[in-house]
């Protein structure tokens, strides 16, 4: 079973909280209510709780123990949530609410995915909406598979200096140097199931996209 991690209602649908109901999850600040009101009990649940009301918050003690955080802190609500999943031992993890909003909560939230602890880990740290998926590939060969309605496929250099081979994509790449500032490995496309991506240094985010509709 894999876990799921609620930030907040930004881009996520009833209909997902339905499709995942049975699987863990772990709310942070108003996504708690959220998965209290769609019947989930979550495994846990963090941050200072600001964005709920008092009664909301009342609601989610009657299910939850809170792990509240100071408004103050050095670390975000997600970082935290994400810290403590890392030590759970799920195959994967799943963000979800983590793409809308401000983009300085959007960055910071790509910059959880490439802490050193997560880098170490072997759970996949995964950040998702509707339309995408995000994840880092570190040095090493990689096989993926093609996620559900998804086309394109992109890799942005997380550090400058990646050396990248691409397999089995529409377009192809020999150790090509991947640099800091450049596009070129954006808006590859799926032509099987199954990829092979072979990161000689460096690291890369890697998005799988569909269009939005």
């Amino acid at each position: 079973m894999d876990l799921h991690i609620l930030c907040t209602h930004l881009g996520v649908s009833n209909s997902l909280l339905e499709k995942y109901h049975d699987e863990d999850w772990i709310g942070i600040d108003y996504g708690t209510i959220m998965l209290v009101d769609a019947g989930i009990r979550p495994i846990a649940a963090f941050g200072d709780f600001d964005s709920v009301s008092e009664d909301e918050r009342l609601r989610i003690e009657e299910v939850i123990d809170i792990e509240y955080l100071p408004s103050e802190k050095n670390e975000t609500d997600l970082e935290v949530g994400v810290q403590y999943a890392n030590g759970l031992g799920y195959d994967k993890v799943y963000i979800h609410g983590a793409t809308g909003g401000r983009l300085d909560h959007f960055l910071g939230n790509l910059q959880t995915l490439v802490h050193p602890d997560l880098l170490l880990s072997e759970t996949e740290f995964i950040i998702v909406d509707a339309y995408n998926e995000i994840q880092v590939l570190s040095t090493g060969t990689h096989i993926i598979e093609r996620s559900e309605d998804k086309k394109y496929i992109s890799f942005i250099p997380v550090n400058d200096g990646v050396v990248l081979t691409i397999e089995g994509l529409k377009y192809e790449t020999d150790r090509l140097e991947v640099k800091m500032g450049f596009t070129r490995t954006v808006s590859n496309e799926f032509i099987t199931d199954r990829a092979e991506i072979t990161v000689e240094q460096g690291m890369v985010y890697m998005i799988q996209s569909s269009e939005a509709k």
